[in-house]
């Protein structure tokens, strides 16, 4: 009896990339001290923690590869989605630059509404929506969790 096994090709490759990536960032602070679990050198252990995260993600991605078929290429021979490539590195690009001289508030709004606006089910009022919620839980959070020296407003 013969199994035949079908793998996407697109997930197996972005899986790929998932598990390079956590290896490349494992193998990246591998010169650092990690320590233990009961006393943590934080300038190892958290990089080493989400490295080997994204690599079992992209395992798992592998495995669910196997169930989704491949896609056919006359589906997808159109354009690239440019909006929603542009709304990403333009809100990671505003963030970068708002966060520096404005302040983490402005920033995640920022970034936030710029993403949403990418997405074509966004309009714009879902958008502000979303980013007012989201900054108010990141200020929140971020106010009364890690002692981050990034300052909310500048």
């Amino acid at each position: 009896m013969r199994f035949k096994v079908s793998i996407n090709k697109k997930d197996a490759l972005a899986a790929g990339l998932l598990c390079l990536f956590g290896l490349a960032a494992v193998l990246q602070v591998s010169a650092y001290a990690v320590g233990r679990t009961s006393g943590m050198a934080s300038s190892g252990f958290i990089p080493v923690l989400l490295g080997s995260l994204v690599m079992l993600a992209g395992v798992l991605c592998l495995f669910e590869s196997r169930l989704s078929p491949d896609d056919d290429d006359d589906e997808h021979a159109g354009l690239p989605k440019w909006r929603g490539c542009c709304g990403i590195a333009s809100g990671a690009f505003a963030f970068l630059m708002l966060g520096k001289y404005a302040g983490l508030v402005p920033a995640i709004f920022a970034s936030v509404l710029i993403v949403a606006l990418g997405d074509r089910r966004h309009t714009w009022h879902s958008a502000l929506l979303l980013s007012v919620c989201v900054t108010l839980a990141g200020a929140l959070a971020l106010a009364w969790g890690p002692d981050l020296r990034f300052p909310l407003l500048d």
